[in-house]
């Protein structure tokens, strides 16, 4: 039979929130989407050429138009004004037609196609699926007239140039059914471009490929075109195409759990794009990096990143239309700093500030939803909820459904914490049905996986929570998304063993790791592996359990991601601890705090020191001096040992100026002091422990310092103080609602 500590391990993992749940949506931010997914190519970089070519004297008047237009059209695709991108590029298109310039004919044509596809991408984040099928079908349509004509003449150029936008704005539609059909084109383009010894264009359709793969799930793959594409770009000089295509490598490891590579990737980016890229590029390449900073937990190098982006931000000054996803990964990076207060601070200001200035209303409900999360995460529900209704009525007034559904997950979030959960259930089936009604199918998946069976979770209706996982489920498989497949019987395989069904949930979970593996997703096989160390020992099938674990924690390795090799120590340790071995759950558990420690990974080593704590009392505690009188000095030392480790949590919990950190730390020094026979130290230790608790209104903490407390006392034999602690320790206890 499952040991009901296991289980809740298992529940309790499958309902924790992840700390960039809302830092990095993309799906709200119109044109930015393409850059910040790490996504497609949006323009073929040309400004410079065609700038040049509007400079020279040597052509016709026509001509130097038709590139001053060209480069024009590229600057407002950037800037997300597609009509007026549109009306430039038909205009280079019909000069340089005029001018027979052939070259330029081919660009104009290809860039005409761009801004059909930003369309689309447009219309899709507006929740226009019909609309964006049409600018995507007529794109298509374009490049394959335009194909035929070329073919017709025997012109190879403009028949590659074709075929490349044909790939492009079939990867462009959502599943995968159409991505043979990109990949094939991409492939003959790039044939035809090597032969032509057109470099320039033959890294394009690399890029391309990188991208298709990308789509497909594919990482190896698309590491590798990604990387043709880097040193393909390289050879022509041009770096902000170089910086284009390290973005893509760097979205490729990240989506591949590959996030020290990411960041690596990231900063060759970032740095490329400031000697030759806009401050849009720059900003966006300084999002991307922080949301893979924020991905590790790194708290530090996350707010270092989000206040580079609010730098970029003033620079770019009034009606960038970036404020949204800027603040909101800002307000995140506070929250995982422990600083929701600030968070809360700086959405209340710029909410204002997009007021005072009649900003778009988009941009206002976007940060309104992160004043929502911040709120709640500052512990001001009835705040948050009323803030985020407020964001239901903006949406609501502005059409735009898909942030509608966004602010509605928030609402169910914050019920949650709230301890309703019929409220929060409500909210999640509002969510789940806009989304579906949108037909935003990946949207829906993760929604009812994430969202609305994490709510059923809680309210233990699992059952409910298997079903709404096989509709998710069902939905990946009609839309041909393996990877969301893959999550979804990663998360099946967790419900499974809350239903009972142990053997099930692991057969679902080698299902999702066949997956993983072959997309050559190493962080999502890697946490497979870890969900199954769970699953094994809530069946008590501890040996399979470990060895899970461990295959965990030789996934990792090949990562390199410290912080979550950390993360899978705990894992094991948990696994040794269930096996009541102290000694190997002891080493793996200090293995995982030096990990934290090398990763100067502050709050992890804290968290990290507490669990290990909590290990070093069990093993001290299983100690049996009678039999064995030499064991006295091992324990001596083991405390000795356990208690260094708490006054380091102290100092380090003052450092991040985590008072909570600090009440806990304080706790244990004084555990460890009182295991040692000095009751004295101990009491220091609860006073401040209790201190710092009042002074934060702390009940959970109150209670463990009066619990150290009476220990004291009774340590003491101090009858009557034991028992007026014990009093004020029950006197809490129901004060917060917590029987056991």
């Amino acid at each position: 039979p499952a040991h009901p500590s296991t289980l809740r391990a298992v529940r309790s993992s499958l309902c924790r929130v992840p700390a960039t749940t809302m830092a990095f949506d993309s799906k709200n931010c119109g044109a930015r989407d393409r850059v910040l997914e790490g996504g497609h190519t949006v323009i073929d970089h040309l400004s410079s050429f065609y700038s040049s070519y509007a400079d020279d004297a040597s052509t016709s008047e026509k001509v130097r138009e038709a590139a001053m237009l060209f480069c024009v059209a590229e600057g407002h695709i950037e800037g997300g004004d597609l009509d007026e991108a549109m009306a430039a590029a038909d205009g280079s298109l019909e000069m340089f037609r005029h001018e027979n310039d052939e070259r330029g004919v081919r660009d104009s044509l290809r860039l005409v196609i761009h801004i059909y596809r930003a369309k689309a991408d447009e219309a899709r984040n507006d929740g226009n699926r019909s609309e964006a099928r049409d600018w995507l079908e007529k794109a298509e349509a374009m490049a394959d007239e335009e194909l035929s004509i070329y073919r017709d003449a025997g012109d190879d150029l403009g028949q590659a140039s074709m075929l490349l936008s044909i790939a492009e704005s079939c990867c462009a539609y959502r599943g995968s059914s159409k991505r043979e059909e990109a990949l094939a084109s991409a492939e003959e383009a790039r044939e035809i471009f090597h032969e032509a010894q057109e470099v320039k264009y033959e890294a394009l359709a690399s890029l391309q490929m990188a991208e298709i793969y990308f789509r497909k799930r594919n990482f190896h793959a698309a590491r590798r075109c990604s990387s043709e594409a880097v040193e393909l770009f390289k050879a022509t000089g041009n770096k902000l195409c170089q910086a284009v295509s390290l973005h893509m490598s760097a979205a490729t490891e990240a989506r591949a759990g590959a996030l020290e590579a990411a960041i690596r990737l990231g900063k060759k980016s970032l740095k490329l794009f400031q000697e030759a890229g806009t401050k849009k590029q720059q900003l966006a390449s300084i999002l991307s990096l922080g949301q893979f900073h924020q991905s590790r937990d790194d708290a530090r190098l996350s707010l270092s990143m989000g206040e580079a982006a609010m730098a970029l931000l003033s620079e770019l000054g009034d009606g960038s239309n970036w404020e949204g996803v800027v603040v909101g990964f800002m307000a995140e990076s506070y929250i995982l700093n422990k600083q929701p207060g600030k968070a809360v601070e700086l959405c209340s200001r710029s909410i204002q500030l997009l007021k005072d200035r009649a900003a778009q209303p988009r941009e206002v409900a976007y940060i309104m939803r992160s004043h929502a999360h911040a709120l709640a995460a500052s512990g001001d529900l009835d705040g948050a909820k009323e803030v985020g209704m407020e964001a239901i009525e903006l949406t609501h007034e502005i059409g735009c459904l898909r942030l509608k559904a966004n602010v509605w997950e928030e609402i169910s979030h914050v019920n949650l914490l709230a301890g309703q959960d019929e409220e929060a259930l409500a909210a999640a089936k509002k969510a789940v049905g806009i989304l579906k009604e949108l037909g935003a199918d990946h949207d829906e998946i993760t929604t009812r996986i994430q969202v609305l069976a994490k709510v059923l979770i809680v309210q233990d209706s699992y059952q409910e929570a298997q079903n709404q996982i096989e509709l998710a489920k069902e939905v990946a498989q009609r839309i041909e998304e393996k990877p969301l497949e893959a999550l979804c019987l990663s998360i099946q395989s967790r419900v499974l063993s809350l239903l009972g069904e142990p053997q099930k949930g692991a057969k679902a979970a080698d299902l999702a790791i066949d997956i993983f593996r072959e997309d050559g997703d190493r962080r999502g096989e890697c946490r497979v592996w870890e969900g199954l160390a769970e699953i094994y020992m809530a069946a008590n099938d501890l040996p399979s359990a470990l060895r899970a674990a461990k295959r965990a924690e030789a996934l990792c390795e090949d990562i390199g991601d410290t912080r979550l090799m950390a993360r899978l120590k705990l894992a094991a340790s948990t696994v040794h601890v269930s096996a009541e071995d102290y000694p190997q759950a002891l080493a793996s558990i200090t293995a995982a705090v030096n990990l934290s420690r090398g990763d100067d990974d502050l709050r992890g080593t804290v968290k990290y020191i507490f669990l290990a704590m909590d290990i070093w009392v069990s093993t001290l505690t299983s100690m049996d001096f009678e039999e064995d009188r030499s064991k006295s000095r091992v324990y001596r030392q083991g405390c000795e040992k356990a208690l260094r480790l708490a006054q380091e949590a102290v100092k380090l919990s003052i450092r991040i100026e985590d008072s909570g950190a600090e009440s806990m730390a304080n706790y244990w020094v004084g555990t460890m002091h009182l295991m040692m026979g000095r009751s004295a130290e101990a009491g220091v230790s609860a006073d401040r422990t209790l201190e710092i608790a009042q002074e934060k209104d702390d009940k959970l903490g109150e209670i463990y310092a009066k619990g150290l407390q009476v220990q004291i006392c009774v340590h003491d034999k101090d009858r009557a103080g034991a028992q007026a602690n014990l009093k004020d320790v029950q006197d809490l206890a129901k004060e917060m609602g917590d029987s056991q």
